[in-house]
This record gives C-alpha cells, sequence and structure tokens, in this order.
C-alpha cells in the first residue's frame, strides 16, 4: 500500500509538470530579480521552464533555459539610453518624461525582436507544445505574436512596475481618475477638483497616445518581426491574459479596487535574510548606532551623480562617526575612504534591510526596494529620479516612515539634517515598523500566491471567463460612463430644454391679462 501511494504521488507530480514559456523585453535587471523567483519556483516544483529575454543568469538550474535576446544592453550602453535619460529626467515636464519613457520602451522591444534570441525561439516547431505562456508586459507587449505561433495556450500577464494603467487594457478593470493618482502626479487619493481634473487628464491622456500611437506603431513592429500582417490586433491579442500577476500592496501603495483577475503578489522577491558575507557583518556590527545602507538600484548608478554631490556624502558619513555606511557603489569612487565607510559594487540589499544593526535606508525609491525596507521596518531617506520613484516616495513622507532630499544642490548642512533627523528620531523607525507589520501580515507568502495563480490557469484554461470583468471588452471612454455623459449632454439637455421652453409659454398663455379693445 505505501508503494502504490507513492507510486500515485510521483506519477501525480509528473503528469502535472508542464512547459512554460516566459516572454520579456524589458532591459532592468531589477524586474529580472524580481520575475526569476517566478522561474525558480516552478521549476521546483517540476515544470520545465524557457525564458526569452534581455538578462539571462549564468549558472545553470535544472528545468530552466534562457534565450538571451543579445544586443539590448550594448546598444544602450553604446548611447541609446538617450533615449531615455534617466539622471535628468526630474529636468523635464511630467507628459515629456513619460512620452520618453514609452519611446524606450518601443525601441526595447524592438532590440528583442530584432535578437538572434527571439529567431531561435521563432525557429521552433509551430506543433511544439507550451502549457502556459508568461509575459512580462511592462514594455510594448509586442512579443505576445508567440500566442499564435503556439496554437494560443493559456497566457499571464505579469509586471514588477505596480500596476500600470495599461493592465486594464488586457484583463479589464479601470483606475478611477477620481480617487486613483496617475503614478506621474503627487497627489494623495484625496484629491480636490482642481487635483482631480488634473488627475483625469494625465489618463485621458496618456490613454489617448497608447490607442492612437504607442498601440498602432507596436503592432506594426509585432506584424513585422513575426511576418504575419494577419496577427490579430495586438490590444486583441493582449485580451488573452486570464491573469495579471501585479506587484502593490496596501502597505505601500494607494488603495484601488482590483478585479478578481488582477492579484496582487507584492514581495514575492523578500526571502528569509541570510546571515551576512563575514566581512560586511563585521563592518556592520562594529558600528557603534548602526549601520545605513546606501544604494540606486540598478538602473540608476551612484557613479552618475555629480562629483560635488559624491563629496558632500562622503563628508557626511564621515562626521556621523557612530554610524557606519555601506554604499552600492559601482566602480572606483577616488574620494578617500573614511573608516565608517565601506563602497562595494554589489550589496545583498535584503539581507543588509532584514540585518538588526540597519538603521536606514538611502535610496532612489525603486519599489524592490521600498518594499523590502518597509518589509523589514527600516525608514528611508529618498531620493526619487524617475517614474514611479516619486509616487513611492509619497508613500513614505505620508507615512511619516523617512524624509525627501534632493541629488541637485545637495548641501553638507541639507545632508547632515535629513540623516540625523531619521537616525535619531524615533518616529521614523516607530512607522516604518507599523508599515512592516503591515505588510507582513498575510495569510499567504506572495510568492506562493503567485505560483499558485499561475497553475491555476494552467488548470482552469477553459474557464478563465468566470474571473474576468466585463470591462475586458469596454472602451476606457465607456468604462468610465462618458458615453452615458455625453449622450446627456447632447441629446437629453437640449430635450428638457424644449420642454420647459414649452410648458413656460404655456403657463405665460394662460396668465397674461387679455385684453380687449372696443372699436367704434
Amino acid at each position: 500500500m505505501i508503494k502504490l501511494i507513492l507510486v500515485l504521488s510521483v506519477l501525480t507530480h509528473l503528469s502535472f509538470a508542464a512547459n512554460i514559456l516566459f516572454l520579456g523585453s524589458i532591459p532592468s535587471p531589477s524586474h529580472h530579480n524580481w520575475n526569476k523567483n517566478l522561474y525558480y519556483a516552478l521549476a521546483k516544483k517540476g515544470h520545465n521552464i524557457t525564458i526569452l529575454t534581455p538578462d539571462a543568469d549564468k549558472h545553470k538550474t535544472d528545468n530552466v533555459h534562457f534565450i538571451q535576446a543579445e544586443g539590448v544592453y550594448e546598444f544602450l550602453e553604446s548611447g541609446g539610453d538617450e533615449l531615455f535619460d534617466l539622471f535628468n529626467e526630474d529636468q523635464k515636464s511630467k507628459f515629456t518624461a513619460v512620452i520618453e519613457m514609452w519611446g524606450y520602451a518601443y525601441v526595447a522591444s524592438e532590440l528583442v525582436l530584432k535578437s538572434q534570441g527571439f529567431q531561435r525561439l521563432f525557429n521552433y516547431p509551430d506543433t511544439f507544445k507550451f502549457d502556459l505562456v508568461v509575459i512580462d508586459y511592462t514594455c510594448a507587449p509586442t512579443l505576445l505574436g508567440f500566442l499564435e505561433k503556439f496554437n494560443y495556450p493559456p497566457v499571464v500577464g505579469i509586471t514588477a512596475f505596480s500596476i500600470p494603467h495599461y493592465t486594464y487594457h488586457f484583463v479589464g478593470g479601470h483606475k478611477q481618475p477620481s480617487y486613483v493618482p496617475h503614478y506621474i502626479v503627487d497627489y494623495s487619493n484625496k484629491m480636490n477638483f482642481i487635483e482631480r481634473i488634473n488627475n483625469y487628464l494625465s489618463y485621458f491622456i496618456e490613454n489617448t497616445y497608447f490607442d492612437y500611437v504607442f498601440y498602432p506603431k507596436a503592432d506594426k513592429l509585432m506584424k513585422k518581426h513575426f511576418k504575419n500582417s494577419k496577427l490579430p490586433y495586438i490590444t486583441e491579442l493582449g485580451r488573452k491574459m486570464s491573469l495579471a500577476l501585479v506587484n502593490t500592496h496596501y502597505a505601500i501603495e494607494k488603495v484601488e479596487p482590483l478585479p478578481a483577475n488582477v492579484i496582487p503578489v507584492a514581495g514575492l522577491q523578500i526571502k528569509e535574510p541570510k546571515r551576512l558575507d563575514n566581512e560586511i557583518e563585521v563592518f556592520v556590527n562594529a558600528s557603534s548606532k548602526g549601520t545605513v545602507l546606501f544604494s540606486l538600484g540598478t538602473n540608476v548608478k551612484s557613479e552618475m551623480l555629480s562629483q560635488e554631490t559624491k563629496e558632500t556624502f562622503m563628508k557626511v558619513f564621515k562626521d556621523l562617526l557612530d554610524y557606519h555606511f555601506l554604499w552600492k557603489y559601482e566602480s572606483d569612487l577616488n574620494i578617500p575612504l573614511p573608516k565608517n565607510v565601506k563602497i562595494q559594487p554589489w550589496l545583498k540589499q535584503n539581507d543588509i534591510l532584514a540585518h538588526p544593526k540597519t538603521k536606514a535606508f538611502i535610496s532612489h525609491c525603486g519599489l524592490l526596494g521600498t518594499q523590502e525596507a518597509t518589509w523589514w521596518g527600516i525608514p528611508i531617506i529618498g531620493m526619487p529620479f524617475f517614474a514611479d520613484q516619486h509616487k513611492n516616495l509619497n508613500g513614505v513622507l505620508n507615512a511619516e516612515a523617512g524624509v525627501k532630499i534632493h541629488h541637485r544642490g545637495l548641501t553638507y548642512d541639507t545632508l547632515k539634517a535629513a540623516l540625523l533627523e531619521v537616525l535619531e528620531n524615533p518616529k521614523y523607525l516607530m512607522n516604518a515598523k507599523k508599515r512592516g507589520s503591515l505588510f507582513r501580515d498575510q495569510p499567504d507568502k506572495p510568492l506562493d500566491r503567485a505560483l499558485y495563480w499561475l497553475e491555476w490557469a494552467m488548470r482552469h484554461k477553459d474557464d478563465v471567463q468566470a474571473i474576468e470583468s466585463p470591462v475586458k471588452h469596454l472602451s476606457w471612454f465607456v468604462t468610465n460612463g462618458n458615453d452615458v455623459l455625453l449622450c446627456l449632454i447632447v441629446f437629453v439637455t437640449p430635450m428638457i430644454y424644449l420642454v420647459y421652453n414649452i410648458i413656460r409659454n404655456i403657463y405665460r398663455s394662460n396668465t397674461e391679462p387679455t385684453s380687449k379693445t372696443k372699436k367704434d
């Protein structure tokens, strides 16, 4: 009997092992670091994973097969990054910055489609069977052309970029402009009338840009490289997505209603901390009051800061001898290091933030780093540069779990005051720990939740309509009731005005005194 149970359990496991294709066109190490938690966790469950991406891990893992879209980073490093100047986006209008960001996304998608890696996957036999396609839809979803090639397997969308508005173009639902701020505006979810106007216009302009510029260009690009002019329109392919796994949680971002097929999995990248490397462990523990981590993530590099700004940081660090400072710096700093400062090109951020001696985090406020600091209850000194980083920091400021500094014109006094405010005022640590408690208090682990829904999409591939929002098949104009409002303005209002005039004239004719004229 025991042997039979063992055999049945093995057969059950093998019967559910699936071929899963991951597609990604965004050139971002941080997005790759988030996505790969899904690759390896699914592989550990016995699934066979194939990944087309600009990023590829060098180490080999059973059941994980990378197809690298080469040339993307090479293009960016040779000057292509001028398309979207991350470091100087704060000098431009917000709409200019957004348009540049989507121009960058389009070029990145085009580079992936031109790569030999894309061609390798394109040359797979049409009869090759994938049980699930998972697409990172943060950039233009041009890789959705593979759905037709592989006979439309179930598809799930994923993004590390919170809940971008175009999520709802694919899976249904909508951003309500009256209380869900657009990511480029610095508003709370309690907006006054003028703010609601600006917020509405932000959504309207970006949706219009997507509908009439971005999607048509992306559709043309997709059909060109898939050599198939009869492919469905790109948003029609996008609506094949049964689910979207999104990187959001109410402890960090403003609350908004989510359809049943939009699954929040924020924090899936956060793991139980490991002991730090001995050199770092000794350095951290040697501080009398604690350690501060300084990292600007993977897209903006510390070496991009002006020499004056770097020297300002170093002078302040040197004068705060009770604290030690770990600085993720990608090259030689060429400034003498005080004994309480250590620089390294790569630091294990999650493990350091979880360390009991860590007291603060100097950060650009990328979403993943903000989540990790929040999870471990660490206050933030935020220095945002572009995109959602300003929004992420606003959440920290509203919770009084950190302060803001500007990399332009940063002075010794301003930086020192910000550091001492966060390090010496206990309210920031207390509020950061409150946010962390809210974030950690979940009924299941975010990664387990993500895996459950990915496998759910395969188990119920013929019944996904059960959790789809009807908004999936409505335009943004209709979803927000604008068609009804337009009808009222164009047809009903004139009718009311006409009826009003008729009644008024009847009333006047009945109440005016009759005048009798007597003729001789």
